[in-house]
């Protein structure tokens, strides 16, 4: 088995899963919201979840795109062409997305229990959210069990999808699990069979699971390609002064005083704590901390020290 076909400190969410979709067969539909940072593994588990929930129910998979001009309805569609039915008549002739979520309950009420997953919600377009908050008010009525990831690292204080997220926490059928990082002891398992220094190969990618496998995968000190290019690629979806932030921090290290990066950036120290307001928003935190310790410190390793390609 590959460090790759290995997943490590999952079962809770697994669990988590299990119960939702127990909860669905009995009729008490469900629906859970599953996030983690981009590379943490979120489709890893929920794709082996599937694998095992397919022995006793349907399972409907949708996905979003990261798109300048999101598709409209994206998930809806692959679930639409996987059905078959008048619901995919519906969504391929544009119905508004009340029309959709009615149809696709009515879909998840004809049947065996549903798994219906739909990835990566951060990038959907408007439509798509709104058919998730319609279906999240109305999924204990089905026996379904629908399940959302996204990306909470890619959410800042006016993400459209953030305010959904708050209106459908408070209802009674939402449960929100979260994928975190591998830890050391994770990590090391996981280095076993590589000639490599576990602790290092931690400290270099910060427990992200996918920056680990490519890694190992690899077999050389230096940043692979492919963790280089997701890096940059996240990078240049920042803001200029999130650019501008992590270019200076890649110079100087994660661990520094504020206003050390603000003077190394084309940055006012305002500015930088706008910048930095996202990820001290996402630790519970009034105001920026006056270290950037813990900001993306995976991101500007396997950047080589530069954003810029």
């Amino acid at each position: 088995m590959t460090a790759s076909d290995r997943l490590l400190e999952r079962e809770p969410v697994l669990d988590g899963l299990r119960r939702a979709l127990a909860d669905a067969t009995a009729g008490r539909g469900r629906l859970v919201l599953v996030a983690g940072e981009a590379g943490v593994g979120k489709t890893a588990a929920l794709r082996c979840f599937s694998n095992e929930a397919s022995a006793s129910a349907r399972v409907l998979w949708g996905a979003c795109d990261a798109l300048f001009t999101p598709r409209p309805l994206a998930p809806f569609v692959d679930i639409a062409r996987a059905t078959g039915s008048r619901f995919e008549g519906l969504v391929e002739g544009g119905a508004k997305p009340y029309d959709v979520a009615s149809a696709l309950l009515d879909e998840l009420d004809s049947g065996r229990p549903s798994v219906v997953v739909l990835e990566d919600v951060h990038w959907a377009d408007e439509a798509t959210h709104d058919v998730l908050r319609l279906l999240g008010r109305r999924v204990e009525s089905v026996p379904a069990l629908l399940v959302a990831s996204y990306r909470d690292d890619a959410l800042d204080r006016d993400h459209p999808l953030r305010f959904m997220l708050g209106e459908l926490a408070t209802g009674d059928a939402a449960t929100r699990l979260k994928l975190a990082p591998l830890s050391r002891e994770a990590v090391a398992e996981l280095a076993d069979a590589h000639d490599v220094d576990a602790n290092e190969l931690f400290d270099k990618t910060g427990g992200n699971p996918f920056f680990v496998v490519e890694t190992l995968a690899a077999g050389v000190d230096a940043v692979p390609e492919t963790v280089r290019d997701a890096v940059l690629a996240r990078a240049a979806r920042l803001s200029p002064g999130g650019r501008s932030l992590l270019e200076a921090i890649c110079t100087r290290g994660t661990s520094q005083p504020r206003r050390q990066v603000s003077a190394r950036s084309d940055l006012r120290r305002p500015a930088t704590g706008q910048a930095l307001a996202p990820r001290c928003a996402r630790r519970r935190s009034r105001r920026p901390s006056r270290r950037v310790r813990g900001l993306g410190n995976a991101d500007v390793r396997a950047g080589g020290g530069c954003v810029s390609p």
